[in-house]
């Protein structure tokens, strides 16, 4: 019985010890952390590691730990591991541009 006990305990800080070094990337340093990515329809964010990379749109993908998958454009949420909802940028230009399973009628 204890032996499963210390073996369970074990186990836990052993993955708590691996979550803290979740994302194998550097942080950025300097003038790295200020490229902008070209062609980001949806906006520009920062990932978890500080560097700049596009806002994801309608439909694509995101969320995770951190949003690490990718982070949504305004007027967008992240249900399910995509962007639901309204582009508001699109919006602005007179597009509407919605997930296929939202109703486009955006506020």
């Amino acid at each position: 019985m204890y032996s499963a006990v210390f073996l369970l305990t074990a186990l836990a800080c052993l993955v708590l010890a691996n979550a803290h070094n979740f994302y194998q990337c550097q942080p950025c340093k300097g003038e790295e952390c200020n490229v902008q990515p070209e062609g980001c329809k949806y906006g520009i964010t920062r990932d978890p590691c500080g560097r700049m990379q596009c806002k994801a749109g309608p439909g694509q993908r995101c969320g995770g730990r951190d949003s690490h998958l990718g982070k949504c454009g305004d007027g967008m949420t992240c249900r399910c591991g995509k962007c639901r909802g309204c582009s508001i940028d699109m919006l602005r230009n007179g597009i509407i541009e919605c997930d296929a399973n939202t109703n486009p009628v955006c506020y």
